[in-house]
Order: structure tokens, then C-alpha cells, then sequence
């Protein structure tokens, strides 16, 4: 009797071994995946995807293309002030203005660069075609999340002496000085980045000039005031 209770005993422990064994195998192919350890006194890092952090983007939505649609008339302003002299122009002129919708995804940018580069063509004394180029860097400070807008603008007097636009850049910097965004517009053939061609800008047909502005130094200042951010 007692010899027959040892053997039940000794085939209970090896079913229960057998069950336990398996058990853990299964447990062992569905454990969880567990966070990365942090540095003592951290908390736990989750591992991220593979696509990266794109929290810090900076996209541009829009660009206006670089012909008769960049042409705008100065704004016209109601006021109550009386004039000691009648009016000089009988009507408004036409500006370039370049006007930029773009977005940032960070809940606030410290700074941003924008860098803006634009050719326009013209005749010169001969009647020959001639080209200007203009560049403007325009700095933004603390850019809420969101979509905004940015604005450069040439004035009536060179648009009328050199002529009028015909391809557009701009380039978006950090604070850091990395590229976040770049986007080109033309009308006429050009490199892919032709305002860093040499072969483009040292042509004897195109002069570099100055002239292209932030609008807030042109009568649209007062235009949508909020679509646009701290300029410095």
C-alpha cells in the first residue's frame, strides 16, 4: 500500500512540473514589452516609432506665384484729416507683395528665420532684357502652434523701373541654423536652388539690389495685423 502511494506521488510531481513548464512558455512568448529603463531617479522612456519626433515641423502651405497675381494696388484708407494739398497721384500703384501661409506644429517656436530671395525682369537704358535680384531675411519670435502668415513686398517705384517678378524662394531656418522648409516658384526656367547658382546670380544681365521689405514698412501693415507674428 505504501509503495503504490509513492508512485502516485512521484507521477503528481512530474504532471505538475509538465504543466508548469509549459505555462511558462506561454507566458514567456506574450510578455509585454517593457519601457526602457531612464538614468537613476528618471522615469521610464517609452521607446519611440521610427518616423522620429515631428512635434518641432515647420511647413510652408502656400506661396504665391511670381507674376501678375503678386501685383497689388496700395490699400486705400478712409480718414478725417484735412489735406493743406490736393492728392499728387490719381491712382494707386501697383506693389509686389508675397504673401507666405505657413504652419508650425511645436505649441511655441522660440524663433524662426526666414530667408526670401526673388528675381524680377525688366529692360534696361538699352531696351535690352535685364534682371534684379533681391533677398530679405525676416526673423519671427515666439510662434504659437498653428497656421500663420509672412509678407515681403517690393516697392511701386523699382517695380516700374526694373520690372516685375519672376521667380520666388524662401527658405525657413531654426534658431539653430538648420533648413526646416524651402519652396521655389518661377515662371521661367531655373535651377532647382538658382538663388545659390552662381551661373544664375553672376550673370552681367542680373543686378543685385536692394529694396525687398518686411510689410511692415509698407502701407499693408495694418492688413490682418494678426495673421502675423513678431517680426525682430
Amino acid at each position: 500500500m505504501k509503495r503504490n502511494f509513492c508512485v502516485q506521488e512521484r507521477v503528481t510531481v512530474c504532471v505538475a512540473t509538465t504543466i508548469l513548464f509549459m505555462a511558462g512558455s506561454v507566458f514567456a512568448q506574450v510578455k509585454p514589452a517593457q519601457p526602457r529603463l531612464a538614468p537613476a531617479g528618471g522615469q521610464p522612456v517609452v521607446a519611440r516609432g521610427e518616423k522620429g519626433d515631428k512635434s518641432e515641423a515647420v511647413e510652408i502651405k502656400r506661396m504665391p506665384p511670381p507674376n501678375k497675381t503678386a501685383m497689388i494696388r496700395t490699400p486705400e484708407y478712409k480718414y478725417n484729416v484735412q489735406n493743406t494739398m490736393p492728392p499728387v497721384s490719381k491712382k494707386p500703384r501697383e506693389w509686389a507683395l508675397f504673401e507666405v501661409k505657413y504652419e508650425s506644429a511645436a505649441k511655441w517656436t522660440d524663433e524662426l528665420t526666414f530667408i526670401y530671395h526673388v528675381m524680377t525682369k525688366g529692360k534696361n537704358e538699352e531696351g535690352k532684357e535685364a534682371y534684379s535680384y533681391y533677398t530679405a531675411t525676416l526673423r519671427y519670435v515666439d510662434i504659437p502652434k498653428g497656421e500663420h502668415m509672412s509678407c515681403v513686398a517690393i516697392a511701386p517705384s523699382q517695380i516700374e523701373r526694373y520690372g516685375e517678378p519672376v521667380a520666388l524662394a524662401l527658405e525657413i531656418t531654426s534658431k539653430e541654423g538648420k533648413v526646416l522648409d524651402s519652396k521655389s516658384e518661377a515662371v521661367m526656367a531655373l535651377p532647382k536652388e538658382w538663388w545659390k547658382d552662381s551661373n544664375v546670380l553672376d550673370k552681367p544681365q542680373v543686378t543685385r539690389r536692394n529694396g525687398l521689405m518686411d510689410r511692415s514698412k509698407t502701407p499693408f501693415a495694418l492688413v490682418n495685423v494678426d495673421d502675423y507674428e513678431v517680426v525682430q
